[in-house]
């Protein structure tokens, strides 16, 4: 946001995505906040943590939208993307699946259900 703000112009902006700022031990829900006034695009996607195979440690990867950690009502009543006019990019973080079929598959159900989502979603 310093970046933006420094330059000060309206055609330099914010891709907004929470859910990077996690790696930084940032809280996704203060990035938000913070860059909502900024924001030009968002990348839509859900992400929670899971245990590793014996209990040591975690991963943290995407989930299913709605699934996982991502307050997205709360992205959308901050930023206000429809409202705006803001592109809202579907991604995903989808962990390999063991084969290719697997993945796409999965991938494919994965992207039906953020479609649902935000279709749903005031």
């Amino acid at each position: 946001m310093r970046l933006v703000d420094d330059v000060g112009s309206a055609h330099l902006g914010i891709c907004l995505d929470p859910a990077n700022v996690v790696a930084r031990l940032e809280d996704p829900r203060a990035c938000v906040e913070a860059a909502a006034s900024a924001t030009r695009n968002v990348h839509v996607k859900d992400f929670a943590f899971s245990r590793r195979d014996g209990w040591v440690g975690f991963t943290y990867a995407g989930a299913p939208m709605g699934t996982g950690l991502h307050d997205y009502v709360h992205l959308r009543a901050t930023v206000r993307p429809v409202e705006r006019g803001i592109d809202e990019i579907v991604e995903h973080w989808l962990p390999w699946q063991g084969d290719a079929e697997t993945t796409i598959r999965t991938e494919r159900d994965w992207t039906r259900t953020t479609l649902e989502y935000l279709r749903r979603t005031p």
